[in-house]
């Protein structure tokens, strides 16, 4: 069973990213082979005020991130005791998600899509940060989910959007 909570922090009505995000993460649940798995997490959608404050706690990074994860470790035996595992909390900034979209020639749905997947993956441990063969491992599951769920998403890099900023609010 999958249980996805949400919580929207935004003025922004998110139910369609919601379904969006149920149905990428479903898909992944599948291909993952972890249907047999209670599993719980949460999506957050934020503004890009809260979003930064939570880059500059939490990763020591001054920009406006477009996904957050964090996730969270259970023992075998808390997994037992409370009958599922929560693996933890994506955090979106769907002004930042727009202006991807727009910057890099996606759709929102596309773009969306694409961080429900990345934020998903970070939950379970996949890393692209660590090495080239791991980045690899993740970049080519995030493909083939998304493409489950007829999404073609070219991931893009622009260095600028990673720089440390001064505050903008």
């Amino acid at each position: 069973m999958l249980k996805i909570s949400f919580q929207n922090q935004t003025s922004t009505e998110m139910q369609e990213y919601q379904k969006l995000a149920k149905k990428i993460i479903v898909s992944a649940v599948k291909i993952l082979e972890l249907e047999n798995e209670n599993l719980n997490l949460s999506i957050n959608f934020i503004d890009k005020q809260e979003a930064q404050k939570m880059n500059l706690e939490y990763r020591n990074k001054n920009y406006i991130p477009d996904v957050i994860s964090f996730p969270i470790e259970m023992t075998n035996q808390e997994v037992e005791a409370l009958g599922f595992r929560e693996i933890g909390d994506i955090f979106i900034c769907f002004a930042e998600a727009q202006r991807k979209s727009i910057k890099y020639q996606h759709t929102v749905v596309e773009e969306m899509g694409f961080l429900f997947v990345h934020g998903f993956l970070h939950l379970l441990g996949f890393d692209h940060e660590t090495n080239l063969d791991d980045e690899k491992e993740m970049f080519d599951l995030q493909t083939k989910i998304l493409l489950k769920n007829k999404i073609n998403y070219e991931i893009k890099f622009i260095e600028e959007d990673y720089e440390v900023k001064e505050n903008e609010f």
